[in-house]
């Protein structure tokens, strides 16, 4: 066997052991909370020896924050898809839109948002795996998208990334807080799809050319 080949498969095992330490850990915290789910815990959901569970993460907090990281980022990447972009605007806006006020939708996504929340009080590095995965990336992706359609003369020229930042924080308006606290949020009165339409039609309302 070649040396490229054995890096290959060598590779190839450690990313898979990686993996199934990070699905095991998830499966743990979920079930148990960060401050709930002890290292020998993640160890037996894992399937392997505490050695290996070290070798790969020093500490419970580089685990979850790892963890964190990976699956916010997959689920932003499903989530800020733009599609066609020779559609209207407005189409685009909307479909993203009701991706992102989905997030709060399902009693385990809140879960997952107030344990990183809580998590993040004492170790910061784990807000900022969160924020750098999903937060950042989508504002990164969407405001690359409205710098576009700056620059065809469809919206008018502002900070790409601050725009992008008011669009989410506008489409996300009246669900995030409700959502966090437990409480009916706006979407759930009005319906998602009306709150969206609002949201979008008061964006377009400042930024159409």
């Amino acid at each position: 066997m070649s040396e490229i080949a054995v890096s290959i498969t060598v590779s190839e095992a450690d990313t898979a052991k990686r993996q199934q330490i990070l699905d095991g850990a998830r499966r743990c915290f979920l079930a148990k909370g960060f401050d709930g789910a002890s290292m020998n815990d993640i160890v037996v959901s894992a399937g392997v020896s505490k050695g290996t569970v070290y070798a790969y993460f020093p500490s419970k907090e580089k685990l979850f924050a790892a963890m964190v990281f990976e699956d916010k980022r997959h689920h932003a990447e499903r989530t800020v898809v733009l599609g066609d972009e020779t559609r209207p605007v407005d189409e685009v806006l909307r479909d993203l839109a009701l991706r992102l006020v989905s997030l709060f939708r399902t009693p385990d996504s809140l879960a997952y948002f107030r344990m990183v929340i809580a998590a993040s009080a004492k170790f910061p590095e784990i807000g900022r795996s969160f924020y750098d995965a999903g937060p950042a990336y989508a504002n990164e992706k969407i405001a690359a998208y409205l710098e576009r359609k700056m620059a065809d003369g469809t919206l008018k020229r502002r900070d790409p990334h601050l725009t992008a930042m008011r669009f989410v924080d506008l489409v996300q308006s009246g669900v995030t807080k409700p959502c966090l606290f437990g409480i009916e949020s706006m979407a759930d009165k009005i319906g998602y799809e009306t709150l969206v339409d609002s949201a979008i039609t008061l964006f377009l309302d400042g930024m159409k050319a």
